[in-house]
C-alpha cells in the first residue's frame, strides 16, 4: 500500500482534476494520506443457458459453451442463450434451442418455458422469443432471408427472378444503421421481418449483410438477423439484445464465402 504525505497529496489532487482522470478518495489529509481512485465495473459478467441443437448432419464434436459471458450496459434481467456458435442475450428464466441445418443456416431462439422449439417451426404471430437467424446469400434461403431489407443488394437478384424477394409491408419502418446494417420495427398487428411479429406484440431486431462489392464473392456471404418480439412489460430489454448481437455479429467477411 503506498502511503502520499499530504503536500504532495495536494499536488496529485490538481493534476488529476486538470487531467480529467478519476476522483480521489481522501481518507485523512491531517496526516499519512492514502489515495484511491474511484473505479466502476466496465461489465457484467452473466449465466449462459446452454441451448440443445438439432443437426442436420451429424457431427462428432459439439462446440464449447462457457458457463458465463461478460456483456456491458445495462442487462438487468437477462442471461445469455448459446449452443456454442450463436449467442443472444433473452430473459431470465427463459429456455432455448437451436437447429443447424444440412445446408449451411443456423437459428437459435430463445423464449418462455413451455412453448415449442421455435428454431425447429416457424413462431405463430405474437410468440415471445428472441430469435437469431444466420445463412449466407451464396443459395436461395440465406438471399430470401436478407433481400427484403437491402433493396437493391446483390440478394435481390440471386434467384433471377425465379422466386422474387418478398415486399415488407408498409407499416414496418427500417433505419440504416450503417450500409452494412439495417434495423426494422413491427407495430403490434403487422407481420413482417421480426419472428413473431403479426400479432399483440411489438417486433424489433437488425439485420448484418456485409457489403463487400457491387456482387456477392462466390458462395455469397455471411448475413444474420436477430427479432426481439417481448411482452409489452419487457419491451425496454430489446435495446440490450440487439445491441450485444451488432458487438458479437458485426459484418464480416474472410474471404471463404
Amino acid at each position: 500500500m503506498r502511503l502520499i504525505r499530504p503536500a504532495v497529496l495536494a499536488l496529485l489532487a490538481v493534476v488529476v482534476g486538470a487531467c480529467g482522470g478519476p476522483a480521489a478518495t481522501v481518507l485523512n489529509t491531517t496526516t499519512t494520506t492514502m489515495v484511491r481512485p474511484a473505479s466502476s465495473p466496465l461489465f457484467t459478467v452473466l449465466p449462459v443457458v446452454p441451448c440443445p441443437t438439432s443437426y442436420g448432419v451429424a457431427s462428432s464434436s459439439q462446440p464449447y459453451i462457457p458457463n458465463q459471458l461478460p456483456a456491458t450496459g445495462s442487462v438487468r434481467g437477462l442471461s445469455f442463450y448459446s449452443n456454442g456458435s450463436l449467442t443472444v442475450l433473452a430473459p431470465q428464466g427463459w429456455v432455448c434451442g437451436a437447429l443447424d441445418a444440412a445446408d449451411g443456416g443456423q437459428v437459435l431462439d430463445a423464449y418462455p418455458p413451455g412453448h415449442p422449439d421455435y428454431a425447429t417451426q416457424l413462431a405463430p404471430a405474437g410468440s415471445e422469443l428472441v430469435q437469431l437467424d444466420v445463412d449466407y446469400t451464396g443459395h436461395g434461403p440465406g438471399a430470401m432471408l436478407i433481400c427484403p431489407l437491402f433493396p437493391g443488394s446483390p440478394a435481390v437478384t440471386f434467384l433471377q427472378g425465379a422466386r422474387p424477394c418478398a415486399t415488407l409491408p408498409s407499416a414496418e419502418t427500417t433505419s440504416d444503421v450503417t450500409k452494412d446494417i439495417v434495423a426494422f420495427r413491427d407495430p403490434p398487428g403487422v407481420k413482417g421481418t421480426g419472428a413473431g411479429s403479426g400479432g399483440a406484440l411489438e417486433s424489433s431486431g437488425d439485420a448484418v449483410y456485409p457489403r463487400v462489392g457491387t456482387e456477392d464473392p462466390p458462395g455469397g456471404v455471411t448475413v444474420a438477423v436477430l427479432s426481439c418480439t417481448l411482452p409489452s412489460g419487457m419491451t425496454d430489454l430489446c435495446s440490450a439484445v440487439e445491441s450485444d448481437f451488432l458487438v458479437r455479429n458485426a459484418p464480416r467477411y474472410t474471404g471463404t464465402g
